[in-house]
């Protein structure tokens, strides 16, 4: 059975499922209804591009069901305007208050960040989520005990370590949570698909509300620091590409600082 099925009913034969099926699955048969490849079950990336992009509903797929696909709604589109200062205004936050956040906002953060693009589709991000600041703080501690080893970074950094020895958490900035994003330490496209979902998950976090800073130090420690692996515990053969600390900001943002203009060059 094919993965693709056409409703020759309801096919209007514009072609726009084949022209967007990025390996090229689809071919004009006789009657100018598409047909499906027979070698397409095998090559399919089961991106979904040939069920969103048919205006007239005539396309199914086994594994990403119409029905199962919302339709856009129109009414949501975010304004330009919105978007740009969305992206504009987010910072970096170092100081959180210590109501938690809801479970169940975390869950949609996570979900929300299911629909980063990934190489080739492949959608082999996984998630760990600290919710216990004690657990959160453990990490610091030992990202602190790494930063005490001939890591390159000791001397630069040595101020992380008298502080935390003061009761100071510069690390992990004493923040409730903590995600990793995780996936197979050799899978092609790793780093870029964590990355890029922590980015989905941040701008979820932003838009409800949740300030996030990224965990640099966590994550190089937890490339190589056995104490730290052995308590973050992910899968045989995977490795922390990235982390985020996040929770309610203690403080709010008024204005948006200026940056460095764009070095580009237009071609």
């Amino acid at each position: 059975m094919n993965l693709v099925s056409i409703d020759r009913d309801a096919c209007r034969r514009d072609g726009i499922c084949s022209t967007v099926c990025p390996v090229d699955l689809f071919v004009t048969g006789p009657d100018g209804i598409p047909v499906f490849r027979a070698a397409g079950n095998k090559r399919c990336m089961e991106c979904g591009h040939c069920v969103a992009a048919c205006p007239h509903d005539a396309i199914d797929h086994l594994t990403i069901p119409r029905a199962d696909s919302p339709v856009v709604d129109a009414g949501l589109a975010l304004p330009a305007a919105a978007a740009v200062q969305l992206l504009r205004s987010r910072r970096s936050v170092r100081q959180f208050r210590s109501e938690p956040v809801p479970h169940e906002l975390m869950a949609k953060f996570v979900d929300t960040a299911r629909w980063a693009p990934t190489a080739r589709n492949r959608q082999e991000v996984h998630w760990l989520v600290l919710r216990d600041p004690a657990a959160v703080r453990q990490l610091a501690g030992l990202t602190v005990e790494w930063l005490r080893q001939d890591t390159g970074l000791g001397s630069q950094y040595a101020g992380f370590v008298s502080a935390w020895e003061e009761g100071e958490d510069r690390v992990l900035r004493g923040a409730p949570h903590l995600v990793v994003a995780h996936g197979p330490a050799d899978g092609h496209g790793s780093t870029v698909d964590c990355t890029i979902a922590l980015n989905y998950f941040e701008l979820a976090a932003v838009a409800h509300g949740v300030g996030t800073c990224w965990a640099g130090f966590l994550t190089r420690a937890a490339a190589d620091y056995a104490p730290l692996q052995e308590v973050l515990a992910l899968p045989e053969g995977h490795r922390a590409f990235g982390a985020l600390m996040f929770g309610y900001p203690k403080y709010c943002y008024h204005r948006i600082p200026q940056r460095r203009e764009a070095r580009v060059e237009w071609r």
